[in-house]
C-alpha cells in the first residue's frame, strides 16, 4: 500500500513539473549524468596531479578517478574497468594512461593531456586533447619581443613528427620578419653534425620536442654544450632544461591544461565537436636565464621582462 502511494506521489510530482516547465522533471529522471572515467598515469607526479584537480573542479559532472601509479595495472584489468564503467568519455592524463586504454575505448571519445610529442599517439577520429606544445607563432612573437636583435633561428626537425609543424612555423616566422633555418633529421642521423652545419648561420637555436632529436639526456647535454661553446642562445619548451643551459624556456601552464580539457569534455558530452580536435595550450609559463644572457652579452628588451614568470640571475 505504501509502495503504491509513493508511486502515485511520484507521478503527481512529475505532473506538477510539467505544468511549470514542460518536460523538465521527466528529463531529470530519464537522463542521468554522463559518466566520465579519468585515468591518471601517476597522480603522485605534480604535472599530472594538477590537471586532474583542475579538471575535476571545472567539470560539472561526476568523475571516476583511477590512479594508474598506485599499483601495476595490467591491460586485462584496464579492459575490465572500461567494460564495467561503460563511460561516456575517458580523460587520460599522460601517455601511459592513453596507451593502456585506447584499444578498449571503442566508440567512446578519448580526451588526453600532459603528453609530450602527442603525434606519436595512435589517434583516431574520436581522439581529442590538449597538446603539450604551445602555438609556434606565439613563441616566436615572444622571442622577437625579448630579443629584437635575433633574426635567424635554427631548428632541427623530423619529417615523421614535426615536418608539417616546421612548414607552418616557417610561414609564421616570415610574417614576423624572422627566418627559421631548418635541418631535417631522421633515425640514425648524427644530430650534432646536423647542428654543426648550421651553427654559423643562426642567431639562436630552438630546441623543439621531437623524439627523433632528443633520444636521451646525453643527447640534450651534447646539443647544449655545442651551442654554449659558440655562445648560441637556446630556446626550449621545458623548464627543466634551464639547469642544463637553456637560455629561455616557454612551457605549458599546467593548471590551464586541466581546465581546457574540461572544456573539451563538456563540448563532447553536449553533442558538439571542438573546432580543433587537438588544441594548443591556452596558457604558458616563461623562464629566462638572465645570467646566461649576460654571459653571452646578448642585447634584450628590458620592458619585456615584465612578461617573464621567473628570472634566473
Amino acid at each position: 500500500m505504501k509502495s503504491a502511494m509513493r508511486a502515485i506521489l511520484l507521478i503527481a510530482v512529475i505532473g506538477l513539473g510539467d505544468l511549470s516547465a514542460p518536460g523538465t522533471a521527466l528529463r531529470a529522471y530519464a537522463e542521468p549524468h554522463p559518466k566520465i572515467l579519468l585515468l591518471n598515469s601517476d597522480a603522485s607526479v605534480e604535472k599530472y596531479q594538477v590537471p586532474q584537480k583542475e579538471f575535476c573542479q571545472a567539470i560539472s559532472f561526476p568523475v571516476n578517478v583511477v590512479d594508474l601509479g598506485e599499483k601495476k595495472w595490467r591491460l586485462p584489468e584496464i579492459e575490465e574497468l572500461v567494460y564495467d564503467e561503460d563511460p561516456d568519455l575517458i580523460y587520460c592524463i599522460g601517455s601511459k594512461a592513453f596507451l593502456m586504454v585506447h584499444t578498449f575505448a571503442g566508440k567512446t571519445p578519448l580526451v588526453f593531456s600532459s603528453v609530450v610529442n602527442w603525434l606519436r599517439l595512435p589517434v583516431t577520429k574520436r581522439t581529442y586533447g590538449v597538446s603539450n606544445e604551445l602555438h609556434a607563432g606565439m613563441e616566436m612573437m615572444l622571442f622577437r619581443y625579448i630579443f629584437p636583435s635575433l633574426h635567424k633561428i635554427g631548428v632541427l626537425y623530423s619529417t615523421q613528427y614535426t615536418g608539417e609543424w616546421f612548414q607552418q612555423a616557417q610561414e609564421q616566422a616570415r610574417q614576423m620578419e624572422l627566418t627559421l633555418v631548418g635541418k631535417e633529421v631522421s633515425g640514425g642521423d648524427n644530430v650534432l653534425e646536423k647542428l654543426q652545419t648550421m651553427q654559423h648561420k643562426i642567431d639562436a637555436f630552438w630546441l623543439i620536442p621531437d623524439p627523433t632529436l632528443l633520444t636521451d639526456k646525453g643527447q640534450l647535454i651534447n646539443i647544449l654544450k655545442m651551442c654554449n661553446a659558440q655562445k648560441i642562445p637556446v630556446f626550449s619548451y621545458h623548464e627543466a632544461f634551464v639547469k642544463f643551459g637553456v637560455l629561455l624556456a616557454v612551457s605549458v601552464d599546467t593548471p590551464t591544461i586541466g581546465r581546457q580539457a574540461a572544456g573539451i569534455a563538456t563540448q563532447l558530452l553536449s553533442g558538439e565537436k571542438p573546432d580543433e580536435p587537438v588544441q594548443c595550450p591556452a596558457g604558458s609559463y616563461i623562464i629566462l636565464n638572465l645570467k646566461k644572457v649576460q654571459e653571452y652579452d646578448l642585447p634584450y628588451n628590458e620592458e619585456a621582462l615584465d612578461s617573464v614568470n621567473t628570472l634566473i640571475q
